[in-house]
């Protein structure tokens, strides 16, 4: 089981069902890295900034 993203992320996503959906998708390794990546930011803005961009990637990769 993976442990819950940061709560950058889970706003970001509660935000857009569709990148929730994708999200859930993705193996718990992937979500991980997510995770890891948006919580290691020391700033609360710089992790804000990273959940949008790991939305519009997720979004990006399911429409290509």
């Amino acid at each position: 089981m993976t442990p819950a993203p940061p709560a950058e992320l889970a706003e970001a996503l509660a935000a857009n069902p569709k990148a929730h959906a994708l999200f859930q998708a993705l193996p718990p390794s992937h979500q991980r890295e997510y995770s890891r990546w948006i919580g290691e930011a020391k700033r609360p803005p710089t992790r804000r900034e990273r959940a949008a961009k790991a939305v519009a990637m997720m979004l990006a990769k399911a429409s290509a």
